[in-house]
């Protein structure tokens, strides 16, 4: 009896230790990458072309997960892991050329992006990729749960360096000439000839990296020229004619002794360049309708921030001529707008009128991305005549920063006050009390104070975390609540509200 009772334990424990062997061998297994799997890419790497050591623009992927979108759960115990990858072909399978690993914290609900800047000292092609793994909890054959280490894949992104092209070689001139002539036409966009634009043509190295201060003339009857020695220059408008937005782009020209040549892809003999104007579209300054609301719960949630889409829809929306809505103005000026995005078309109508320029300066909109103080102060400043100034009004916005002329013309206007250490902080996401308070201001509209507190009890919508004394109370109120009114000297009266 006792021998019958060992056997049958042996055989049991013959079975457990199989069975074990079985759950390791289960666990160990790789699954290649797929798309139906529980992380989903949502986010793909964009290629992008570079001259050697010209800056690059980080690469971005983002991973998203869900476990109430049922495709599967992932294993909570076991690491998630996220690394980038380059190769010489275009492969996301080779896993010789990492980029270093970063963990990713588990939750129920996950959305993680991971960037990574390539390099651009050497001429080449790359491609990059990044790869996600974790642990895949799944139901196999015999109905048990087990964990398969599973990947998540980016598409791959094609970053190519370049060498700048060299200037033509010409045959020996007989006579060098000391300087050339580049001349500069402004127009509208009929065609109609603008003087009063300031044109700045800045000294550059050979990678067109600025290094010198700009020499600036102002158009007269449409034209302007400036005589230059042999270097490399950046020419662009500094400012537009009075009632027009200037304009964004960016000429790269190389003086040599034979002559100006103007650079793309390859260097070209220089002709004159014509820079046009859109004239400024003017805000709706009479009707108070509400352009901003609060949400379902009751709340406004003053410190939440604005995507750069939401920003440019909500101008678009107090445009005194209105955006006919039935109207398609959806284009492929950015490649990240898909035309399907909710905001696509009033992007493009926008970006038609001229006031999305120096808002996106790599190319890319950014849709989804917070939009900060410097990008929401630059929009803004489309609105109405730049005023330029000669010092500059915040301590952390240098002379040098991409949107200093826009910043400090906001101040200058009363727009924008900064914060009592006399900082702007550019970089830092505005808030949805901040965009009100600014946008009132351009607007020149501040609520009724005294009807807003007599009538408390009986408006239209209050919101429960927002008290009359938060500082931009008054702000909220009028971005949010639609009212008549009439103005006098001691400033504006609400007769009605909705």
């Amino acid at each position: 009896m006792q021998n019958i009772r060992r056997k049958a334990i042996s055989m049991l424990l013959t079975f457990a230790i199989l069975a074990s062997m079985s759950a390791a061998m289960l666990f160990t297994a790789s699954a290649s990458a797929e798309d139906d799997g529980p992380f989903q890419v949502t986010e793909d790497p964009a290629s992008a072309k570079y001259l050697i050591d010209e800056p690059a623009v980080p690469l971005r992927a983002t991973f998203e997960y869900d476990v109430l979108e049922g495709r599967g759960s992932i294993d909570s115990s076991t690491p998630i892991k996220v690394q980038w990858y380059w190769s010489y072909e275009n492969t996301i399978t080779d896993r010789s050329n990492g980029l270093g690993e970063s963990a990713v914290e588990y939750n129920r609900q996950i959305t993680y992006t991971t960037t990574v800047t390539p390099p651009t000292s050497t001429v080449g092609v790359w491609y990059y990729y990044v790869v996600l793994s974790y642990g895949a909890s799944v139901v196999n054959n015999s109905q048990q749960r087990e964990v398969v280490m599973t990947e998540a894949v980016s598409e791959t992104a094609r970053i190519e360096v370049v060498a700048p092209p060299e200037p033509p070689a010409p045959e020996p001139p007989a006579r060098e000439p000391v300087s050339q002539d580049i001349t500069v036409k402004k127009t509208d966009e009929d065609g109609n000839l603008l003087s009063g634009a300031v044109i700045a043509l800045t000294p550059a190295n050979s990678h067109f990296e600025p290094n010198g201060s700009p020499q600036e003339a102002t158009t007269a009857n449409g034209y302007v020229s400036f005589t230059v020695k042999e270097g490399y220059y950046i020419l662009s408008e500094k400012q537009a004619p009075t009632g027009y937005n200037a304009t964004d782009e960016k000429y790269y020209i190389s003086v040599t002794g034979e002559g100006a040549f103007i650079f793309t892809d390859r260097y070209d003999p220089y002709e004159t360049v014509t820079f046009v104007n859109k004239e400024i579209p003017a805000l709706n300054k009479d009707d108070h309708f509400a352009f901003m609301q609060g949400y379902p719960d009751g709340t406004f949630m003053p410190a939440r921030n604005m995507t750069r889409a939401e920003a440019v829809v909500m101008f678009s929306r107090l445009l005194t001529k209105s955006m006919n809505e039935t109207s398609d103005y959806r284009n492929s000026y950015y490649p990240d707008v898909p035309s399907t995005a909710w905001y696509a078309n009033q992007v493009g109508y926008m970006q038609m009128l001229g006031v999305l320029a120096d808002y996106s300066r790599d190319g890319m909109f950014r849709p989804n991305d917070p939009v900060t103080r410097a990008e929401f102060a630059t929009l803004a400043a489309h609105f109405d005549n730049l005023t330029l100034t000669d010092t500059n009004i915040f301590s952390d916005v240098s002379a040098s920063h991409w949107a200093v002329k826009y910043i400090n013309s906001a101040a200058a206007k009363g727009w924008i006050t900064g914060y009592p250490d006399g900082t702007f902080k550019p970089e830092a996401n505005i808030t949805r009390a901040e965009v009100v308070t600014l946008v009132g201001r351009m607007l020149d509209r501040v609520a009724d104070s005294d009807y807003l507190a007599s009538n408390a009890g009986s408006l239209p919508r209050t919101y429960s975390d927002l008290k009359s004394d938060h500082w931009a109370y008054l702000a909220i109120m009028e971005a949010s609540i639609g009212h008549d009114y009439v103005k006098d000297s001691a400033g504006e009266h609400w007769t009605a509200v909705y």
